[in-house]
């Protein structure tokens, strides 16, 4: 029984970070647990295909040079770009790092491999519902798929609901774990990153990046939508309870403006900065 694993990188970072911002990963012994998991004490290791966007500025070469050292692991480094505009409420300038084509990818790679039957069974890493065609597509092939979280934290449930079974990669945390705590990325510098942004903050700066978006096509961020469902191209909490609590805490604050709009003639409750 032939195991292919599937990471996209950033969903799963995020995720893991959220589970536990302190957790540092044996992907070997990841890799060897989920196989067994997937394909019981038949199961071997297919391959394990980790996707994430890459500039030199991330600090993420001594982390993906360390994993292509890992048995079975192969990394697929898609350029990330900087997008310079200005905020539509604030007039400030915001600079916007987004990975290209890494989804894309990842897909492509995940189709192609189960049409020339590389694999038996595939496992995603990743929460992200962009990537229901993919395993839709898989299936029709004849191969089962399989979904990875920590906890069901950034699991979309359309995903989920097409998966042959969830592994719940929290269950094992311990076992899973190098028994280190996580070394943050540097600068080429050696300069440690800025810290994080507070939940509020970082979410803040997302919604005004959702509103950019969807003023270029003449609509409103759904609060929902937003909560659920917005790709951040930056820090930002988890999808679900930790967004939710964010936004909440930005309302009460006077921050954020909750309202009612009506779109496709339908009435939803949208959000927006103040």
């Amino acid at each position: 029984m032939r195991i292919a694993l599937f990471f996209d990188g950033n969903n799963f970072y995020r995720a893991m970070d959220a589970f536990d911002p302190m957790l540092e990963l044996d992907y070997d012994r990841l890799a060897a647990w989920v196989v067994q998991r997937v394909g019981g004490e038949q199961g071997s290791l297919a391959g394990a295909y980790y996707y994430t966007g890459f500039a030199e500025q991330t600090g993420l070469d001594r982390f993906l040079k360390g994993l292509e050292l890992c048995t079975g692991f192969f990394v697929r480094r898609q350029p990330v770009v900087e997008r310079h505009s200005v905020c539509p409420h604030c007039e400030g300038d915001l600079t916007v790092r987004t990975e290209k084509r890494v989804d894309t990818r990842l897909v492509a790679e995940m189709i192609q491999l189960a049409a020339v039957g590389a694999f038996d069974r595939a496992v995603v890493f990743s929460g992200d519902d962009d990537l229901v065609p993919a395993v839709d597509a898989v299936r029709a092939l004849g191969k089962s798929v399989y979904v990875a979280s920590w906890g069901g934290r950034g699991l979309s449930r359309s995903l989920r609901v097409r998966c042959f079974g969830h592994i719940d990669l929290a269950e094992e945390v311990a076992a899973l774990s190098t028994g280190r705590h996580r070394e943050r990325a540097v600068e080429p510098e050696a300069v440690p990153d800025p810290a994080p942004l507070p939940d509020e903050e970082a979410l803040l700066v997302q919604l005004h990046s959702a509103c950019r978006y969807f003023a270029e096509r003449e609509g409103q961020v759904s609060r929902w939508y937003f909560e659920q469902r917005w790709k951040p191209d930056g820090p930002c909490p988890a999808p679900g309870e930790p967004r939710h609590l964010a936004l909440e805490s930005l309302i009460s604050a006077g921050r954020v403006e909750e309202f009612q709009t009506v779109v496709s003639g339908r009435m939803m409750n949208a959000v927006r900065p103040k």
